[in-house]
């Protein structure tokens, strides 16, 4: 072995095979870092036609080929580009009859090369290819391979740039097309090929055509195209002709362009049938579903031809109709979209006697859908994944019936549905609860498309709930179908009657899922003929009052009821509204206030039933929101006080308690929205009171509430306000400062994420509070710390204030004009503050802020960039200072030292021009260096 590929099989030895994590990344390090440079063109090429090498070595070194080409290629003089391809040549020949794994890398880097060499440096890398190996029996399996990926790295090999005159239009392309459309046609239909060569051909084919190299017109009357369908009835090359058929069909989507093609797929897919209907082909989902996808793909690009030519599209329509009734649901899935198409099509060209075929396709389509929704007889039998995925493709199937009903009008499907219940309760205690359910749930998917002004079909259907099998499950449907049809009910108020007592009974049900059901329907139901319910508030109260105290009901179906409530509430006169709702908001609040005026400690249980009553409240306030100006008595300032005594008491004792700290301040915000400005008399101590719990508990929460009472309450300019808002934020900042010394921030994301958010809003409105507060330096710091989290969320927010402050106005020329007097007064001590915090935080500021531009996602660069332009035009000093430091100490996968060194000089002179746009540049460079640094270091860590 050379002393040349003795390292390269160290490293790699070590790489695979070595347990140490630290021998492993110093391994991978080194690798990487062998593949960047220079030399790795000509080692790799020693150690792929080394005698003695490995196939492991040899493998990285077709790789290494590979990655160089694609980052690299700038590196070899142009004199070396056809060496360098000759080469390749070389090792295709040599790999051709494998190792598979070489030969498709050293495929990848021959395409990668040929994209990116001119026509004057390679006249024609496919004809070319076909010349040179196309008759050679031995090479078909390596031509194919080539071509298959020279195909593909042109559709999806974003890294490289394309200098051959590869496109969708011109004589050339098409030519080319035809070229290899005859090389397949030629290998297909050779005496004993191969399944394995014809998978390939295949195989190339897609991916030609998925690239536009291959216009599909031209495969009318090619053997390849009768090949690929004569394969569906060989098991060996069945997956393979018909991803290639897919794709065929797929690229004769400009129809007019591609009638000669179609005319000659169209009669070989409806050939298709005794295929599609052989028990061989039933008993065996995959095939099916193989099927499926080719008719499918028909079914839809052909929409346009089958809507105007419905009898000569007919067959193709009852096969993805069959499709559609097989008994595997995940074939069934497949021919939903077509559906969705065809029945846009047919309300595009109108009714008539034309499309009469299609419309009683649709008709038949309903009864399968509805025998689709069937749950087994033994319902119990299914895992849980097994009723989630049912329960998931019962509602994607129920928008088919939406459909149908568009195509055929609501009447006819409903009335099938109906006839089917009808049927089964025919039976009478023979009927299986699943052969109503069905029926029932296909009506609730129809809900809204029915005709509200139905005075036939609907009524009778409503007469019929009350009289169906009082089973679990059919009890269940029927309310649903009842909270479907509200928008009907709110036309035919009458019904109200027998609605509102049959949903209430729902919850005298044992089963959950009926009290479930009850309760939505119950808000639906109130939210849609909130109107028409108003007369009923009494009764109703008495109703939420009974189910409420009886315990039967979970958390979640009362907040359904809640909500049912301030639906009706909403639609009452507004002078109306606080009394109506103070009668249905109490009893959440004297059960709040109960629990936290007995003198033992609340229970989990009682503190659970709190955080309850407290998440009603909140229901009721959103849907309620601020009532209009006025519509509030001053009066209903004591309520407000009494309120948030009650609450502040419930924080004092129990606030530590992270649920209890949670539903409170979501209901502190409701009340704030609600009682608008005479919230004002309670918000200073309310400030103090989230301050103290803050510091004795630092939830999150504490500083969300603190952040929406400064933006509600800046502009009014009260002292007592504004001076308990600057406490707040100075303790709060505190604490948060202390439990940042403690606590890793990762710990602690959402409480940083509302402290950013605070230190925004106070910049934003109280800037006095932050900017020349003792607790600035710490707020600024824990913004920083922000910025080192997961979260790409918090880091975008942290960037926010970030900006806010390094680009604050403050900064600007005191001399601008469009600064007011106030401002002028009170800028200097702003940009004084400012620019002592960013220079005492300048080296970590930075580094956090290349780190995020280096390493983060496809949202942060912008921000960052942004950020570091400000700082060149304030900060330019500090910027010269600390960025080759911070640059230096970004990871080697980032960029290297050249990378580093290139960067620093594009800095400097922009530093030195005093230019923000090339600062700007220069870190855009960087940023784009180490998105290609860190791709190639991944693509070598895949490999380990």
């Amino acid at each position: 072995m050379s002393d040349a590929v003795k390292p390269i099989v160290d490293a790699l030895t070590v790489l695979y095979s070595n347990p140490d994590r630290d021998a492993k990344l110093k391994a991978d390090q080194w690798l990487h870092d062998f593949q960047k440079s220079n030399e790795a063109w000509a080692t790799s090429q020693l150690i792929l036609f080394a005698p003695d090498a490995p196939v492991e070595p040899k493998l990285f070194a077709a790789q290494t080929f590979r990655t160089k080409i694609t980052y690299d290629l700038h590196q070899l003089p142009e004199e070396h580009l056809l060496p360098l391809r000759d080469s390749l040549l070389t090792a295709l020949r040599q790999f051709a009859s494998g190792p598979r794994v070489i030969l498709t890398q050293v495929c990848i880097a021959l395409a990668d090369l040929a994209l990116q060499l001119t026509p004057q440096q390679w006249s024609d890398p496919v004809a070319g290819m076909i010349d040179q190996f196309g008759n050679e029996p031995d090479m078909a399996a390596a031509l194919l391979e080539y071509l298959q990926v020279l195909a593909e790295e042109y559709n999806s090999n974003f890294k490289i740039p394309v200098k051959q005159e590869f496109g969708r239009e011109g004589e050339q392309t098409a030519k080319r097309g035809e070229q290899v459309i005859s090389l397949l046609s030629m290998y297909v239909t050779a005496p004993g090929i191969t399944p394995q060569l014809q998978n390939q051909c295949y195989q190339t084919l897609g991916a030609w055509l998925r690239t536009g190299q291959i216009r599909s017109a031209s495969l009318a009357g090619a053997p390849i195209l009768a090949a690929a369908f004569s394969a569906l009835s060989s098991d060996e090359l069945f997956d393979a002709a018909v991803d290639v058929l897919v794709d065929i069909i797929h690229e004769t989507m400009e129809l007019q362009e591609n009638v000669a093609v179609i005319q000659e797929i169209v009669p070989r897919l409806t050939a298709l049938a005794p295929n599609l209907s052989s028990p061989e082909t039933r008993d065996d989902e995959d095939k099916m579903r193989g099927y499926c996808r080719v008719l499918v793909e028909a079914g839809e690009w052909y929409e346009p031809l089958i809507v105007q030519h419905p009898a000569s599209f007919l067959p193709l329509v009852e096969l993805i109709k069959e499709c559609a009734a097989y008994s595997e649901l995940e074939v069934v899935e497949i021919t939903l979209n077509v559906w969705h198409r065809l029945a846009r099509g047919i309300l595009k060209v109108g009714a008539g006697p034309v499309v009469a075929p299609l419309l009683q396709v649709f008709a038949d389509l309903v009864g399968i859908v509805i025998r689709h929704l069937h749950y087994p007889d033994d319902a119990s039998a299914l895992t849980g994944e097994e009723r989630d995925t049912f329960r998931d493709f019962r509602y994607k199937i129920g928008d088919t019936l939406k459909d149908c009903c568009e195509v055929l009008g609501s009447g006819p499907c409903l009335q099938q549905a109906y006839d089917t219940i009808a049927r089964a309760v025919a039976a009478g205690d023979a009927v299986k609860w699943q052969d109503v359910e069905a029926p029932l749930f296909s009506m609730r998917s129809m809900g809204s498309k029915i005709d509200v002004h139905d005075n036939d079909l609907v009524p009778r259907i409503m007469e019929m709930l009350p009289k169906l099998p009082p089973h679990p499950r059919i009890r269940y449907a029927a309310i649903l179908v009842i909270g479907r049809y509200t928008h009907w009910t709110q036309q035919h108020p009458e019904h109200i009657q027998f609605q509102l007592p049959y949903v209430s009974a729902g919850f005298d049900e044992a089963d959950p899922e009926v009290l479930a059901a009850a309760s939505q329907t119950m808000k639906y139901l109130c939210k849609d003929c909130a109107d028409h319910l108003v007369p009923f508030l009494p009764q109703l109260h008495t109703f939420i009052q009974t189910v409420s105290s009886s315990g039967r009901l979970g958390g979640d179906d009362l907040l359904d009821l809640s909500a049912a409530i301030a639906h009706i509430l909403q639609a009452m006169p507004a002078s109306e509204v606080a009394a109506a709702l103070s009668t249905f908001v109490m009893p959440n609040v004297e059960l709040v206030h109960a629990t936290v005026a007995q003198d033992q400690s609340a229970t989990k249980d009682q503190l659970r039933r709190v955080c309850e009553a407290l998440e009603r409240i909140d229901v009721y306030l959103a849907i309620i929101q601020r009532l209009p100006e006025g519509a509030l008595d001053p009066s209903c300032a004591a309520t407000c006080q009494q309120a948030w005594g009650i609450l502040d008491a419930l924080l004092t004792r129990y606030g530590h308690v992270a649920s209890v700290a949670n539903r409170t301040c979501i209901a502190l915000r409701r009340g704030l929205v609600f009682f608008g400005d005479l919230a004002g008399a309670v918000a200073p101590a309310m400030l103090d009171r989230l301050a103290s719990a803050f510091e004795a508990a630092p939830t999150s929460d504490y500083l969300w509430i603190t952040g929406k009472l400064v933006q509600q309450f800046a502009a009014h300019g009260d002292a007592g306000l504004s001076a308990g808002a600057k406490a707040a934020f100075e303790r709060e900042s505190n604490r948060l400062f202390e439990l940042l010394q403690a606590t890793p921030p990762t710990q602690v994301p959402d409480v940083l994420d509302d402290y950013v958010h605070l230190v925004q809003a106070l910049a934003d409105s109280m800037p006095d509070h932050i900017l020349l507060s003792p607790a600035f330096p710490a707020a600024f710091q824990s913004t920083l710390t922000a910025l080192t989290l997961p979260s790409v969320r918090i880091v975008l927010d942290a960037l926010d204030a970030i900006r806010a402050i390094v680009g604050h106005d403050s900064l600007h020329d005191p001399s601008d004009q469009y600064l007011s007097p106030a401002q002028h007064a009170s800028f200097p001590a702003y940009a004084s503050a400012i620019r002592a915090v960013v220079e005492a935080h300048a080296t970590q500021l930075v580094q956090l802020l290349l780190d995020v531009l280096v390493a983060g996602g496809e949202d942060e660069p912008h921000n960052v960039l942004t950020i570091l332009r400000l700082l060149s035009i304030q900060f330019p000093a500090v910027l010269a200072q600390t960025v080759p430091p911070a640059v230096e100490r970004l990871e080697q996968r980032a960029a290297g030292l050249e990378e580093k060194q290139e960067f620093l000089g594009r800095f400097t002179t922009a530093i030195a021009n005093q230019n923000p746009n090339q600062v700007k540049d220069a870190f855009t460079w960087l940023l784009r260096t180490s998105r290609r640094s860190y791709e190639r270091a991944r693509v070598l860590q895949d490999r380990a």
